[in-house]
């Protein structure tokens, strides 16, 4: 079946927003100008396992798999069995079909399999061996999968629809009176005021002075009351703050996440890896002659070229460690990524995946993505876990889907929200170098939080937000 082209996004968001929150629904979005990795919108509910887990707190360090048709919980592992336990899902269930479209799944980029996100604090479960300074503040896992057997897939350029064929006549029941999900956000509470971040950009300035580190990326909490449907936060970001991965999770029990990255952690296809690391930042400016001034600053920044010029190099030492010899390649660099409220600087860099690896050894060998924690990797895990406020949770982890076998895609976690307890929480950060400016380190967390704030209708003036927050629809 095919739909409008036009019409496709208002689709997948007139299906999210039917959902039942039990059916567990997954929206993966790409937004915004079309190209051929910023095509395709998949779309799931109701998975066969849900994977939840997390290397602190009350679970201990450890995760459990729970079969939803029968209820019953089918493995409790410790936390460093996770890989091993979803190879051994696969396995045993094989290759979701593709019902409805047949010899469709050879040109998807998903045809089943797991849908969900990895928190950054993931890292704990690997050979890293870091010290722990922080508790955990939230309920929310730091994984969270579904396996999903039959998913909708949109292509946005045709407007075809693949999946299952009830699934896809329901899909394509446009509601011309429906009205936005309502939700209303509080007052906002900021882990770091301005003060006390700009004195953590300080300390990690010294770090990278004295030679402990090159760069690192130094994060902080924004928190707000969240009243209603975090479903209606999403289209609002979908409206104002387009991206190429977008993200819904409905985790259950009011739980979600809500992402409009635009950063690419990795995309796995045909035995070849690539991962699109971003760094530097301006923000956009309403004039023509500003904007363009702000582009070409970013692109002669020493300081931004360096901070991507570093991480480029811990991504290719990570991709390195799964690689065929000698197939890690950087692409054109550095690039520049436009998107509503910023610039960003862009790389590229692919390897050919040794046929000894899977998917799951590509994470263990570079998660978390290097732009999010700094170089050396495991100094900078330790000293961002010794000046940090808070836990980081999903934030500047992984959000996408794992096809048993075959394709995956994964963003980093920025531009992320966590819902839980009726509380919304966004990250927001920057790479921090020797050259670093504390005052405009904090700025650029503004910028890049801007997105968030104007879809929530607020702004952020330091560490408040000024008026009650609505999303405005009547």
């Amino acid at each position: 079946m095919t739909v409008p082209p036009s019409e496709t996004i208002e689709l997948c968001l007139s299906w999210l927003a039917t959902r039942d929150e039990g059916a567990l629904p997954s929206l993966l979005l790409s937004a915004g100008p079309i190209t051929e990795d910023a095509r395709y919108c998949i779309l799931a509910e109701r998975p066969r396992f849900v994977v939840e887990g997390t290397p602190f707190g009350a679970m201990g360090g450890r995760f459990s798999v729970r079969d939803t048709r029968t209820g019953s919980t089918i493995a409790a592992e410790p936390i460093d069995r996770l890989f091993d336990v979803l190879r051994q899902i696969e396995r045993d269930h094989g290759r979701p079909p593709v019902s409805g479209q047949p010899g469709s799944a050879a040109t998807l980029p998903f045809s089943g399999g797991w849908i969900g996100a990895l928190g950054y604090d993931l890292a704990w479960s690997f050979e890293y061996g870091i010290p722990r300074y922080r508790e955990r503040t939230t309920t929310l896992p730091d994984v969270w999968l579904g396996f999903y057997e039959e998913p909708l897939v949109v292509d946005r350029t045709t407007g075809a629809v693949h999946g299952d064929a009830t699934a896809i006549a329901a899909f394509s029941q446009r509601d011309a009176q429906r009205t936005r999900p309502r939700f209303r956000a509080g007052a906002l509470r900021s882990a770091f005021h301005r003060e006390d971040y700009e004195a953590a950009v300080e300390r990690v300035r010294q770090h990278c002075i004295a030679g402990d580190l090159f760069q690192a990326d130094l994060t902080r909490r924004i928190e707000f009351d969240l009243e209603g449907d975090p479903r209606g936060l999403f289209e609002s970001l979908v409206e104002r703050s387009p991206a190429s991965h977008m993200a819904y999770l409905g985790l259950g029990d009011g739980r979600a996440v809500v992402s409009a990255s635009p950063e690419e952690y990795l995309r796995l296809a045909d035995g070849v890896v690539r991962s699109r690391p971003i760094k530097g930042t301006r923000p956009r400016a309403d004039s023509p002659e500003r904007d363009r001034e702000l582009r070409d600053d970013l692109l002669a920044s020493d300081k931004d070229i360096a901070e991507l010029t570093m991480i480029v190099d811990l991504v290719r030492n990570d991709l390195g460690r799964i690689a065929e010899p000698g197939t890690v390649e950087v692409g054109a660099f550095p690039s520049v990524l436009e998107l509503p409220q910023v610039w960003h600087l862009m790389a590229d860099v692919t390897a050919h995946v040794d046929a000894r690896h899977d998917v799951w050894d590509i994470l263990a060998a570079s998660f978390p993505a290097g732009s999010i924690v700094g170089a050396p990797k495991p100094m900078a895990l330790e000293i961002l876990e010794r000046v940090e406020r808070s836990r980081r949770g999903f934030y500047t982890g992984a959000i996408g889907y794992l096809e048993p076998g075959g394709n995956a895609m994964l963003s980093v976690a920025i531009r992320t929200a966590e819902v839980s307890e009726r509380r919304l929480r966004i990250g927001v950060g920057g790479g921090i170098t020797a050259l670093s400016v504390p005052s405009e380190e904090f700025e650029e967390t503004c910028d890049k939080a801007r997105g968030f704030l104007l879809a929530l209708g607020a702004r952020e003036d330091g560490v408040t937000v000024v008026g009650e927050l609505d999303d405005g629809v009547d």
